[in-house]
Formats: structure tokens, sequence, C-alpha cells
């Protein structure tokens, strides 16, 4: 275990009900974890502003609920990243809520300052392009510090808690998701690519992308290029479906009886190729379901399927799993997860958005396959 006097969260905002509050709140307050109330006993808790050096402003707590943590629950202000991180031996790293990865220049500076051989957790993406998560990389790994990156979807429960078995073999995989862009897309794909890692071969990158929406999506999956059957599968673990079930709590196959295409709104959807011929399908589709779904197709043509279970608020107990994730991390040295996810992923969020502006074309993209 590494000595853990010290963490640090460098914020760029501060709400309820944001993840800048749940994870802060779990690491200066205590969090439940393995059947009962878990603290983080002997660890200072700070926090600084993420603000360059020669800004000349000072983090004021604008709010009731900042100043009450600084005031009477223990947190501890500190001013500008390069001194918040000078004594920390683990540090957190969160964007604004409605942003998907860091500020690259707070993250550069929070890398910098940061004290060498440290931990950093970046929650969301590491980047929103794979050329400065690899920048990031490379800066961290010249300061000895370990970089991780992630949401609560790699690590929440899944409804029937499964995994894929190690090595199974794939053909190919969906999720469901909603919300705005770019967000719904990193949900997307923190969501799938944990599970699919533990198939046969592992992950090594992805070979092209296409996105499609509005009806243009629905021919596809009548084409075949993504499997409505798997949909069905997905679809089978919400408990939120929309619709009637809304009006007077029937139930309904969404699928079978053709409701996705009435109930979907600015339905749209990422197909992905991955270079070992597995093919996936992030679908956000607004108005069917309230919740995340994903189905794997196996090879024998059988099929596994959950719900990735977020907790409602204002407890949001998933953030709980992220905790003890992040501090496990942070006592060991040891990522959560591998790094080539965290670049993946970031290349990724890119593709998607660049793919959007080109609908119904497949765009190659050699740099994030891993050879």
């Amino acid at each position: 275990m590494k000595p853990l006097r010290q963490i640090a969260f460098v914020l760029e905002d501060f709400a309820l009900q944001t993840p800048a509050q749940q994870l802060l709140d779990r690491f200066l307050l205590g969090y439940r974890r393995a059947g009962g109330f878990h603290k983080v006993e002997g660890v200072e808790i700070t926090c600084s502003r993420a603000q360059l050096e020669g800004e000349g402003r000072v983090w004021e707590a604008e709010t009731h609920e900042l100043h009450w943590r600084l005031a009477y629950g223990g947190l501890k202000f500190i001013g500008p990243v390069s001194y918040a991180l000078r004594d920390a031996e683990a540090f957190v790293v969160v964007p604004k809520n409605d942003t998907t990865a860091p500020s690259e220049a707070f993250l550069t500076a929070a890398l910098t300052h940061a004290q060498r051989g440290a931990a950093c957790f970046v929650f969301g993406a590491l980047a929103s392009n794979l050329a400065a998560a690899r920048t990031f990389s490379t800066l961290a790994a010249a300061r000895q510090v370990t970089l991780a990156s992630g949401t609560t979807l790699p690590v929440t429960w899944r409804l029937p808690q499964m995994d894929l078995p190690s090595q199974a073999r794939v053909a190919e995989a969906l999720i469901v998701v909603q919300g705005a862009s770019p967000l719904a897309e990193l949900h997307a794909l923190d969501g799938l690519l944990p599970v699919l890692e533990r198939r046969a071969g592992g992950e090594r990158g992805v070979r092209q992308v296409k996105f499609l929406s509005g009806r243009e999506l629905w021919r596809a999956g009548d084409r075949r290029e993504w499997s409505w059957p798997l949909l069905a599968a997905a679809l089978s673990r919400s408990d939120s479906p929309q619709g009637d079930a809304i009006l007077d709590g029937r139930t309904q196959d969404l699928v079978g009886l053709g409701l996705v295409p009435k109930l979907a709104t600015n339905p749209r959807g990422w197909l992905l190729e991955h270079t070992d011929g597995v093919r996936t399908a992030l679908l956000v589709l607004d108005g069917v379901v309230a919740d995340f779904n994903f189905a794997v197709g196996l090879a024998d043509g059988s099929n596994l399927s959950a719900q990735l279970f977020r907790a409602p608020a204002p407890g949001q107990e998933h953030y709980s799993r992220l905790a003890a994730a992040m501090e496990d991390f942070f006592r060991t040295g040891t990522p959560p997860w591998p790094a080539s996810r965290s670049l993946l992923t970031a290349g990724l969020l890119d593709v998607c958005r660049q793919t959007a502006a080109q609908p119904g074309v497949w765009l190659r993209t050699p740099e994030l396959t891993q050879r």
C-alpha cells in the first residue's frame, strides 16, 4: 500500500447533484461500502479551483453547500493548482458538469505540478480527442504520475449482475443510452467498452465508424447493420419503458410492436467495426426508455444483456462504487482499468463528432487500431 495522507480535488465548478459534489462528499464524509458505512480515515481532503497561474483570482465559496463543507465538514481550500498538489499523493480532476473532459489547460497544469509518484483520476474522459489524451499520458509518465479516467458506468451495478465470460467469442454488441451529445456518446462508450474487453483477444481497437440518425438509423437495422433482436434483448432489461407504460402501466413489446421509431425523439447512433470484426452499435434513443441497457450477441447465437443501474437522486449511490474503485487506486497505485481504454474513448469521442457531420459515411480510423 502507498502512503496516503492527502487527496486533492481540482474542480472546475461545484453544485449539488453533480459529479464534483457526489465524489467530494464521499471522500470527505464517507460512503457505503461492503455492507457498512466507510470513512476515509487519516487523509486530509483538499479542494482547489481549476485555475492557472497568474489569473489573479481566488475561488470563493459562492454556494452555501461548498461553504458548509469548508467551514464544518473538514474540507480545506487551497488556491491555485500549483499549491494544491504539492503535498497530495492523489488527486481528482472533475470537469464542468456538462462537459465530457476537463479543460486541456487545467489538466496540463495539474499534471505539471503534481507530486512525483502521485495517482490522478480524471472523472469523465481523459480528453476529447486522441492527440490530447496521448499528450496527457506522456506528461503523466514524465512526472511518474499514474493516470486513470472514467465515469461510474464501468463499476456500477448491472441488473442482473453479470459479466461477459472471459475469452468469450463475441459477434456483435449494442447499448442504448439517452441524452445530449457528447455526454451520451461518453456514457455509451464507458458502458459498453468495459464489457467487451473480456472477449477473446481483448480490445484491439476500432477500424471504422459510421453515424446514422432518424429514418436511416431504422433502415440500417432493417439491413442488419445493427440488430433489432439485440435491441429487444437490451430493452428487456429496462425498468423505465416509455409510451403507454407511462400512461397506464401496461407491458408492451416495444420492438415487436414497432413502437421504438414512434417513441424515439431525435434518434441517432454510431456503428463501430472493431479490428477483430466485432460490430457494435451506440444508440441514443431519447423517449424509448429512461435507463442505460446493453446486449452482447455471442458467436454461438446466444446473447447476454443487462441494465447499467444509475441510482436515483439525491443519493446517486452508483458514485459510491466509483469512490471505492478510486480509493483502492489511490492506496495501491494500480489503475482500476487499462490505460488503453482511456485513449480509445478519447479517440472515439472525436470520431463520433466528426462522423456526425457526415451521416451514412464510414470513417476509417487507423489511429484507433492497436497493433
